[in-house]
């Protein structure tokens, strides 16, 4: 994920591609050693190589800024504004900005700034139907702030903007309670989500993240990078309801002022990844593929101690054991939404976060226990309960009697049809399935994870397409080998 850091002196520093990254740090350092000069040189050239960023812009003003000349520190800032700067809180409380904050340019920019936002995401539309053209839809919602540009019909389209809106209902009602707050909604930065063909997708994650091999590609789901405010993904399920989860958390952690660490911001993502509806009628976190390793691991006592995982670098976190990492993380907080208590969780740890920023005062205090081993073992203890679940890398001997495939995009793919029943049914080969007996199915873990309780014999209905049309059937659960 690419995105905004406050750094040093509180400069914006974009995560750098490798040509950047010297010229980077070499500003970084002039600046913070004060040869302006050097700084703002290596600035424009970074601006000049990149003219959509806004960071070398942003950069610049604080530079003139410091040095006094609040005219020029005024023309940079509206062209950082221009190029997508939207962090209205960094421009207020930014010490590099103090002088700044007391033109007349400033104080229009601030009474201005919904307008700011709302010319951005229309600026950010039209570049959207000019790259991909009249055959994808564009739709708004106000309500969340959101821009969708997709590649899928309006049946699946509407169903994606669906499950982005029952993940952020859930979200505000269960984490970020700050996010009603209705008077600051409108200075909130709109978001631009973009739900592309595979060719398309393919296209940015080369131009994000350079060439990678075929696998890698077809493992990356999406992404959002919120200095572009973008979120970009080919899977309309787990990786749509993670990087969307992220969208919210920035926003909250934008109109605090804070940044969480990387436990916190891609543990809770995380727990959205697989919801189902209780037998109370809400949607809430389900076990999943990563549950299952979190209990094999609490079995063989080799769960990461809580002090370590709170304290992880974000580098350390996404290259070090990284399916433990994520799945413990998720699971912490299955384990505090279990208890009733995450929202207590976040509300107390952003109170305390200027004392720990870790979290893990916030969360011995929350979950009532006295010292990190304790949290160790009480969760330890919960976690070798958790319910298993059928996953793709140990996948079941029953199924609905087709072979399915991964496709990434809108649920697996029919590769082909096995049983008297799939083919009784109307399933084809090219048949994309999208749903199990009244639950979303968007890949092969929510699919195995649906499976999961059913029984050999059972018949249920699944909905599917075929290209631009929408399906149901009823098929039965049958023992097979895929």
């Amino acid at each position: 994920m690419r995105m905004v850091l406050v750094a040093l002196l509180a400069l914006i520093v974009a995560q750098p591609t490798p040509a950047q990254s010297t010229d980077n740090e070499r500003a970084i350092q002039a600046f913070s050693d004060q040869d302006f000069d050097t700084a703002e040189r290596l600035w424009k050239q970074w601006a000049e190589a990149h003219p959509q960023s806004f960071v070398p812009w942003y950069n610049l003003a604080c530079s003139r800024s410091i040095r006094g000349d609040v005219e020029g520190a005024g023309e940079h800032m509206l062209t950082a504004i221009e190029r997508g700067f939207s962090d209205l809180k960094q421009m207020q409380t930014d010490p590099n900005l103090r002088a700044f904050r007391t033109t007349e340019t400033y104080r229009k920019i601030v009474a201005s700034w919904p307008e700011f936002l709302d010319r951005r995401i229309d600026t950010d539309l039209e570049q959207a139907r000019k790259m991909y053209g009249p055959r994808y839809n564009y739709t708004k919602d106000e309500k969340y702030r959101l821009a969708f540009v997709s590649a899928y019909d309006t049946i699946t389209s509407r169903q994606a903007r669906e499950e982005v809106r029952k993940t952020a209902d859930w979200a505000i009602r269960t984490v970020f309670p700050d996010l009603r707050d209705g008077d600051e909604a409108d200075l909130d930065p709109w978001v631009l989500v973009i739900l592309p063909t595979p060719k398309h997708f393919m296209q940015w994650a080369v131009q994000t993240y350079g060439a990678m091999p075929g696998s890698a590609t077809s493992q990356l789901g999406g992404a959002y990078a919120h200095d572009q405010k973008k979120l970009v993904t080919q899977d309309l399920g787990s990786t749509l309801r993670h990087e969307f989860f992220h969208v919210l958390h920035w926003r909250s952690q934008d109109r605090l002022g804070q940044r969480h660490p990387v436990w916190i911001q891609e543990g809770l993502a995380s727990l959205v990844e697989d919801m189902d509806r209780t037998n109370r009628g809400r949607w809430e976190p389900a076990a999943s593929w990563r549950t299952n390793s979190v209990a094999r691991l609490a079995k063989m006592n080799r769960l990461i101690p809580i002090d370590r995982l709170v304290s992880m670098s974000r580098d350390r976190f996404a290259n070090n054991r990284a399916l433990a990492n994520y799945a413990e993380s998720r699971a912490v907080f299955m384990y505090l939404h279990d208890r009733g208590k995450l929202a207590d969780f976040y509300r107390r740890y952003t109170e305390t976060f200027g004392q720990d920023p870790t979290g893990l005062t916030a969360l011995l205090e929350t979950s009532g226990e006295d010292s990190a081993a304790d949290f160790d073992r009480a969760f330890r203890d919960w976690a070798k309960g958790l319910p298993e679940v059928y996953e793709q890398n140990s996948p079941p001997s029953l199924g609905i009697g087709v072979v399915l495939d991964i496709s990434p995009g809108d649920g697996p793919i029919v590769r082909q049809v096995l049983s008297r029943s799939a083919k009784d049914a109307g399933l084809r080969p090219g048949d994309i399935l999208t749903g199990m007996n009244g639950r979303s199915v968007r890949d092969l873990n929510e699919f195995y994870r649906v499976l999961t309780g059913l029984r050999e014999g059972q018949r249920v209905e699944v909905t599917y397409r075929r290209r631009s049309r929408h399906k149901r059937a009823k098929v039965e659960i049958v023992s097979q080998r895929n």
